[in-house]
């Protein structure tokens, strides 16, 4: 984890001057409709592939000790490819419903298709950076997610620069996406021989059964997870008086105001992503008190570092915006202090949720989104059409409160000890809302009197190992 956590900080440096140079080569309005261009790439392919590719952190541990791993990656994986063809045939057929509904372009069917590929790209990075980090090979999870950054980063930028369009970027891509999956299937197919096989018979239909209401459950999480993070989007899309043209840029003003917030989110799901396997080893292992400890390590690490880096963004963000932007995004720049306090609750419930996947009841994270999503789309129908921009965010934000609200409750049914130091790192990130130099008082205050807080960032600062891929896993 030390390893992806280095690593991580480069790649979102690269990400963080990808957005920027984004919204200096592109107007709002094409902000906008790349802003929803990623957001419906990263929305529906999770959704598409009814969560079995997600599955493999929580069950790939528990078959590889019976010697049966290669006969539950063989069948998801063929599930994963039955899935893809059914979307591929409906972007062919229904092109112009698909722009309407992204874009409100339903004539722009070239940037569909790019789309379109685009999503079977990322389909193809997402089961190999599952299987690899399901097998606790950190360091390769990481080069993926890096060599991705950076491949978009350089072909995105240079496309733009020369005057590309916007179906370019999309196709440009797809093609970061591939690249970046070929270390995980060289280090796939360089172990794949040494693993364990059993020598007895594999059991199917017992492997479904099992597998099939967890992936139902984490399927169910990410349609409503993935649509309350778009909704506020498409909702300044379809809902912002003036035409497409005017939600457009309403979205694009949105994106660049969240640009550095969303690196927090994308951190927070790598640290997720890296940190599941973990705790389902500990859980199988009968650790239980373990799991409780460590994502409480995690969690108060987490919100101190997350908070403490807002404070000094925001100190920079209006030179930072007047200079590098070029002060076209000025409403984006009022809404950054809120964004960032929403971020990084969505951060927590990012990582705190995989207490409720270990012991298997995801379903009350579905609960939870489900509850939110209504929230948001509510209070965005309300707030919106009466105070515009800021309005979405508001509602955004509440939604967002409540959602980690309903993570904790859950948390707390399940087992896990909720007291004061979880309102406390609830409640820390609120205070980016006054002021960055409040906030960060109260950072220091939190490094004084938590000892969580202290040993997880004294171990970010001391254990850097050596990067260095490593096979088999023992």
């Amino acid at each position: 984890m030390m390893v992806m956590l280095a690593m991580t900080i480069v790649q979102r440096g690269f990400g963080f001057f990808r957005g920027i140079w984004f919204c200096r080569l592109m107007d709002e309005s094409q902000v906008g409709i790349w802003s929803m261009a990623f957001g419906f790439i990263t929305m529906v392919t999770p959704i598409m592939l009814l969560g079995m590719p997600g599955a493999l952190p929580r069950y790939v541990e528990h078959f590889r000790r019976r010697g049966h791993l290669t006969s539950l990656v063989r069948r998801v994986f063929l599930a994963t490819v039955i899935c893809t063809a059914v979307f591929v045939s409906a972007i062919l057929i229904a092109p112009e419903w698909f722009g309407w509904l992204v874009f409100l372009e339903p004539q722009n069917t070239s940037l569909i298709y790019a789309v379109g590929f685009a999503v079977v790209a990322i389909i193809m990075f997402f089961f190999v950076n599952e299987l690899v980090s399901s097998l606790r090979q950190v360091r390769a999870v990481s080069l993926m997610q890096f060599v991705q950054s950076v491949v978009f980063t350089v072909i995105g930028v240079a496309w733009l620069s020369f005057g590309g369009g916007l179906t370019g970027l999309v196709v440009a891509f797809a093609i970061a996406t591939l690249c970046a999956a070929l270390p995980g299937i060289w280090l796939l197919r360089r172990g794949w021989s040494s693993l364990q096989r059993s020598t007895e018979a594999f059991d199917a239909a017992a492997m479904w059964r099992r597998l099939l209401p967890y992936a139902a459950a984490l399927w169910m999480m990410n349609l409503l997870a993935n649509v309350f993070e778009l909704s506020d989007r498409y909702m300044i899309l379809h809902l912002s008086p003036g035409g497409e043209i005017a939600g457009q840029a309403a979205v694009g003003q949105y994106h660049s105001g969240r640009i550095i917030p969303m690196l927090l989110i994308s951190l927070a799901s790598m640290v997720s992503g890296v940190l599941m396997p973990y705790l389902t080893a500990e859980w199988e292992a009968g650790k239980r008190e373990d799991v409780q400890r460590r994502l409480r390590g995690v969690l108060m690490g987490i919100v101190v570092a997350f908070t403490g880096g807002a404070a000094f963004a925001l100190m920079i963000a209006p030179w930072l915006f007047s200079t590098l932007l070029q002060d076209r995004y000025s409403s984006g720049l009022a809404l950054m202090p809120m964004a960032f306090v929403f971020c990084i609750w969505a951060s927590l419930v990012t990582i705190a949720q995989n207490y409720l996947w270990v012991v298997e009841k995801g379903k009350l994270v579905g609960v939870a989104l489900a509850i939110g999503l209504v929230a948001n789309l509510s209070l965005n129908a309300i707030l919106l059409p009466a105070f515009g921009l800021t309005g979405a965010v508001v509602a955004t934000l509440l939604a967002h409160g409540i959602v980690m609200l309903g993570i904790w409750v859950a948390m707390w049914k399940t087992g896990y000890p909720v007291d004061w130091t979880m309102v406390h790192l609830s409640l820390l990130p609120a205070t980016l809302l006054s002021n960055p130099w409040i906030a960060l008082a109260c950072v220091t205050f939190t490094l004084i009197v938590s000892p969580d807080a202290k040993g997880w960032l004294a171990v970010i600062a001391k254990r850097m190992p050596r990067y260095r891929l490593a096979w088999p896993i023992h």
